[in-house]
């Protein structure tokens, strides 16, 4: 039943989308006209992307220090602050 409507199918809608949107049409001559739009959102993002590339997966800085303070008997976790960090992991299935 579409296809009876006329100038819905085939090249010729789809060529007359992208002349109206200024993207040129292909082998009949026409000058195309492609670019590439990227949001300030996105931009935002890749320069932070970038910034979280450049931190490393492991402090080995805070390694050391807790790593000497066990060794000397010294570390002392908060217990209660653990516990509750335990609990909220449970009840929101946070396996990490």
């Amino acid at each position: 039943m579409i296809e009876k409507i006329s100038g819905l199918t085939g090249a010729g809608a789809v060529n007359d989308i992208k002349k109206r949107h200024g993207v040129g049409v292909g082998y009949d001559g026409e000058t195309s006209v492609d670019g590439l739009a990227v949001s300030s959102f996105a931009r935002e993002m890749a320069k932070i992307s970038f910034e979280l590339s450049k931190i490393p997966d492991v402090r080995e800085d805070r390694v050391k220090d807790l790593k000497r303070r066990v060794e000397e008997g010294t570390y002392a976790p908060n217990l209660e602050a653990l516990a509750g960090r335990l609990i909220w992991a449970g009840i929101n299935k946070i396996e990490d």
